[in-house]
């Protein structure tokens, strides 16, 4: 963990959000109570803010699409356009904290939004892929190194 947390240290404002988004995010965490940056730190995660990728020109190998990289499915679940990243903001921040109320820990609303809700509740955090124990520890050690917070 204190590798995680020195490359979230050397990494500080490499996430943050271009300005045409930031207003969006920023409100999207304060409307669902979320923490500082931790919503801006997840669409980094998926999509690194890459244009090609918002706009859908880039699918994920899973066909992930959009900011968020909705799965078509769960998109169709939210009611919204996942390649529209003013549906695709708010729609996030609101699963993300219907998963953490869901879970009542980042470290598992993270990992459910990265592997999957049902993976998360049935196989728990220890069955996790490494690629989702890796991302929910360098979102958390990100926003916790750029806030001074201790989430878990």
């Amino acid at each position: 963990m204190d590798e995680i947390m020195t490359t979230a240290r050397n990494a500080l404002g490499l996430w943050h959000p271009p300005e045409k988004y930031a207003q969006a995010i920023a409100a999207a965490e304060a409307a669902n109570g979320l923490p500082r940056d931790m919503l801006a730190r997840l669409l980094w995660q998926e999509s690194r803010y890459r244009e090609e990728i918002i706009a859908g020109r880039v699918r994920s190998p899973a066909g992930a699409l959009g900011i968020a990289q909705f799965m078509p499915a769960t998109a169709r679940e939210l009611g919204i356009n996942a390649l529209d990243p003013f549906q695709a903001i708010p729609a996030a921040a609101r699963y993300l904290a219907r998963l953490y109320g869901m879970f009542g820990n980042w470290s598992e609303a993270l990992a459910a939004y990265n592997w999957g809700m049902g993976n998360v509740q049935r196989r728990g955090l220890d069955a996790a892929p490494t690629e989702t124990r890796n991302y929910y520890r360098q979102i958390l050690a990100d926003v916790n190194a750029a806030n001074g917070t201790s989430y878990t």
